[in-house]
């Protein structure tokens, strides 16, 4: 009789249990490839390191600094939103390793809320597929593991898309009284704050405003956004530090090698066409479908545009299915796209590793609705094909490049970085600290060396290379065996000519990596009896 009466779970109640349980799946699918995929060690390329080192600067207490600069002088080299995030944990260990299980949190939290806003403008097992296969996206866990800002920015771009339609779905009759409002602000800026990649999230949220004529919150939007991102730009200002260093990025022919000078107006347009050919047909491709491998050297081919073209098509109509948000996901994605056009550097799938859950979203629910409307076209059923037997195939296809993922990470370091780190690690046990070696990766050579460190000009003028060293007070000069085309287009050469200028401290390894005692005094000498 007792059960007679038992009370039945409410629809409620099963709706909020089925939110739980796919969260729970999340973190577990998060997990288990986070885990798969972890590197423990510092990447080597020197962004990672130089994250590193302005988070360390915070957590001591020097401001936004450069460490291994002589008087650690302020620096904007970097967006300070990455290390502001890495700074409490900063100061409680040095940890590499806790630093980067901190952004597969951030992955985790990024990935959740995209989850939160999909199920509310798409069924729930279609927005916990398209999430979970944008989780399993190579691309995606290679920066989560690296200590890179892809990650972070990520986690703040998901959090404004997830405020945006809290935003919108607010029905009070003020909107400037809404806290989500205020919130998005905070959202989108502190993302620009991560990377300037940020500001076409504000160019998609106001276009997305505009366009359901939303005038007075646009409006506002832009304004809040501006005000949060002043004082970073005040800030900078009043070090001296001048303009953004991406603007001379953007201009110029080519970042590593400064003597070629900037692009005309019509060379940066034929950048631009040429960098959209290269994601159209190769990157976008070759990203959202894992399993396209391509040739990003070779001429685009006409399967290759055929097939960049019907990818870009699908993932369009799958933001065409998120109905009244397809305004901003467009824009967004569009406005990031032209940025990686106009940037100078050769930049493969890299720049647009943001961009990729959104894409991989976009395709899944594409794929997922064309393949609804073919068997309701052609047996007239409906609702017989969860999206959830998208996971097989997409699991399938992905797991040789998580492998590979997996594979790489716990490889051994090559000889020629591994006599690198050697040379660092000699320098800081046997050499004070407030010595200055000068060296291709400056910044990872001070994670391991902790002394101060500088880089060499890259020029073909040897007197003015040697003038650089002078000028940075240089003391040492390693010269390493890291395949960068600047070592040896730009320092050998002026070593070889000034070599009495030069003499070998130690050899590390082979290929040998080679650390130089740099004369100092005896090249200002030299150089002023020219």
């Amino acid at each position: 009789m007792h059960n007679k009466y038992k009370k039945q779970p409410t629809r409620k109640h099963k709706e909020s249990l089925n939110v739980w349980a796919h969260i729970a799946i999340i973190a577990a699918v998060c997990t288990a490839v986070f885990a798969y995929t972890f590197k423990p060690t510092l990447d080597m390329n020197g962004d990672t390191s130089q994250y590193y080192i302005y988070a360390t600067s915070l957590a001591q207490g020097e401001g936004y600094t450069e460490l291994g600069t002589l008087g650690h002088p302020p620096t904007n080299g970097f967006p300070p939103g990455y290390p502001l995030l890495m700074a409490p944990l900063r100061a409680l260990t040095p940890s590499i390793v806790a630093q980067k299980i901190q952004n597969g949190v951030m992955l985790f939290g990024a990935m959740l809320l995209l989850f939160f806003f999909l199920r509310k403008v798409v069924p729930q097992p279609l927005a916990l597929t398209a999430v979970l296969i944008a989780l399993l996206n190579y691309r995606v866990l290679q920066f989560a593991s690296i200590m890179m800002s892809e990650t972070a920015y990520l986690l703040f771009s998901a959090l404004a898309i997830w405020l945006l339609y809290r935003f919108d779905t607010d029905t009070s009759p003020k909107w400037w009284k809404r806290p989500w409002f205020y919130l998005l602000i905070l959202a989108a800026g502190y993302g620009y704050m991560i990377r300037t990649q940020g500001i076409t999230l504000m160019v998609g949220i106001t276009i997305w405003m505009l366009c359901i004529r939303k005038w007075r919150q646009a409006i506002g939007f832009v304004a809040g956004f501006a005000i949060t991102t002043l004082p970073w730009t005040l800030r900078n200002h009043l070090a001296g530090l001048g303009p953004n260093r991406y603007l001379d990025q953007l201009l110029a022919v080519n970042i590593w090698q400064p003597d070629a000078g900037q692009v005309s107006f019509g060379e940066l347009i034929e950048r631009g066409f040429n960098t959209l050919q290269m994601l159209v047909t190769k990157a976008i491709p070759n990203t959202v479908t894992p399993y396209l491998n391509v040739d990003y050297e070779a001429t685009a081919t006409f399967g290759e545009w055929m097939t960049g073209l019907i990818l870009i098509t699908i993932i369009l109509f799958g933001y065409w299915r998120l109905k009244r948000y397809f305004g901003f996901f467009l824009v967004y994605s569009a406005a990031v796209i032209g940025i990686i056009c106009l940037w100078s550097a050769p930049s493969g799938n890299r720049y647009i590793t943001t961009l990729v859950p959104l894409l991989e979203i976009g395709l899944v629910i594409g794929v997922y609705t064309l393949i609804e409307i073919g068997l309701r076209s052609r047996f007239n059923i409906r609702h017989v094909f969860s999206p959830l037997w998208l996971l097989i195939p997409a699991l399938l296809l992905a797991g040789g490049h998580i492998r590979s993922v997996a594979a790489e990470v716990r490889r051994p370091l090559p000889p020629q970085l591994s006599g690198f780190i050697d040379a660092a690690r000699t320098v800081q046990k046997r050499l004070p600290s407030e010595i200055v070696v000068c060296c291709r990766k400056p910044s990872v050579f001070y994670v391991y060396a902790g002394c101060h460190v500088c880089n060499f000009r890259y020029t073909s003028n040897d007197e003015q290379l040697i003038r650089g060293l002078i000028d940075s007070q240089a003391d040492y000069v390693l010269l390493d065996q890291l395949g960068y085309a600047a070592t040896w287009q730009y320092l050998y050469p002026a070593i070889q000519k000034h070599q009495e200028l030069f003499s070998v401290v130690a050899t590390f390894r082979v290929p040998q990596t080679v650390l130089l005692h740099f004369d100092r005094e005896a090249a200002e000498l030299k150089l002023k009896s020219k």
